[in-house]
């Protein structure tokens, strides 16, 4: 993901903050999109990163053909391990030109740019409904919101006289974010059983390894 050096010309740089199209947790997820990277050298890019003194966030994207809750739950789990400093959801995007597209064409409607996805509304048959992944989006950040304000907020407690109003804040904003938490899971799970037409994990004949194969640069 990052060359040798490139980190430390970032940091001499000034840069702040990089943002890393993480997308997901779930290495099978990451194949079937041909990423080219893998769980591991996304946690250790952040902890390179970190080293050098730069904040990181995160690109997460969800709702890509043949994404199960249980990838769902892994893409949540590398937020939590990796701690990033902030994080963008998205639902996946198929691009023109591309075998996604290709095969997801005959789906798409009027809504059909990238700025019609940005409400988190699916474009196509994915395994979830828009619902769904509009709720998803209400759990991620509520746990992540809350996990960042408590985090702060010890870190403050270590030195009790730097303390300061914005640490109250901190404080009651993690506290609303983790008491609201459990109400929205639950409502996820049942948007997540309602009954849902989706495209499918793979075209006939397709299997894993096939799928996880890079396209030809000129196709």
């Amino acid at each position: 993901m990052l060359r040798d050096g490139d980190i430390d010309a970032l940091a001499r740089a000034g840069c702040e903050i990089v943002w890393i199209g993480a997308e997901s947790g779930s290495q099978k997820i990451l194949d079937a999109m041909e990423k080219g990277t893998t769980v591991a050298q996304i946690a250790e890019a952040v902890a390179r990163l970190r080293a050098a003194g730069v904040r990181v966030g995160f690109f997460l994207q969800f709702g890509y053909p043949g994404e199960t809750r249980d990838d769902i739950e892994k893409t949540v789990q590398l937020v939590r391990d990796c701690q990033p400093d902030d994080i963008g959801v998205s639902v996946s995007y198929p691009l023109p030109g591309t075998k996604f597209y290709a095969r997801v064409r005959a789906q798409i409607g009027v809504k059909q740019n990238w700025e019609d996805s940005s409400d988190l509304a699916m474009l196509y048959q994915g395994p979830f409904t828009t619902a769904f992944y509009r709720q998803l989006h209400t759990v991620i950040h509520k746990e992540f919101r809350a996990r960042k304000n408590w985090s702060a907020l010890r870190r403050a407690l270590r030195t009790p006289r730097a303390l300061r109003r914005r640490h109250l804040r901190q404080a009651a904003s993690a506290a609303r974010h983790a008491l609201t938490l459990p109400l929205a899971r639950l409502r996820l799970n049942r948007l997540a059983r309602q009954p849902h037409d989706s495209i499918g994990p793979l075209p006939p004949g397709m299997n894993q390894a096939a799928a996880a194969t890079p396209s030809p640069q000129d196709e």
